[in-house]
């Protein structure tokens, strides 16, 4: 199944980077998804941010079963913040597809030898193909823009002089 891991090493404190997320993480429905809303280009994930760690995907006007699940984990260092990041398929995408996987498999073996029935081989073989190919279609993509609009937020330096200004006046 498709995974991705990064890390962001940034120059601020967690307490800063936490705002940075929650400034482009508009909470989940009280359903747990969006029917088909217009998406706000300012908070482009779904999602919780809590102090120390983070869950959320991006925001897309449509569905998509093998959307990445971004999770985060925000560790202070001697300079700022290490953002480690987890990126996968929903967890239920991931046992449909393995099942499916694993049914078209135990078919193709039990049809006997090959030489027999290639034909039924060639399908189970290129459902196979045909499934992991709409995975990586659903899943890379939509990866690369959530890394790149995670980054973007997490380094908006906007950010941080709005809670120095904050932390000025208070």
């Amino acid at each position: 199944m498709p995974i991705q891991s990064f890390n962001l090493d940034v120059r601020v404190p967690p307490q800063i980077v936490s705002e940075r997320l929650r400034a482009v993480v508009e909470l989940p429905s009280r359903l747990g998804f969006r029917m088909w809303s217009a998406v706000d280009p300012s908070h482009p994930f779904i999602g919780t941010v809590r102090d120390g760690s983070f869950k959320i995907y991006r925001a897309i006007g449509s569905r998509n079963s093998f959307l990445p699940i971004v999770r985060g984990r925000l560790v202070a260092t001697p300079t700022g913040t290490r953002v480690e990041v987890i990126m996968s398929i929903p967890l239920l995408s991931a046992i449909f597809v393995a099942l499916f996987i694993g049914v078209l498999i135990h078919l193709a073996d039990n049809a006997g030898p090959v030489a027999d029935n290639p034909g039924f081989f060639v399908v189970c073989l290129g459902f196979i193909v045909f499934l992991v190919a709409m995975v990586a279609w659903g899943f890379f993509p939509e990866a690369t823009k959530a890394r790149q609009l995670l980054t973007r937020a997490v380094f908006n330096p906007t950010i941080t002089e709005l809670q120095q200004q904050s932390m000025l006046d208070g």
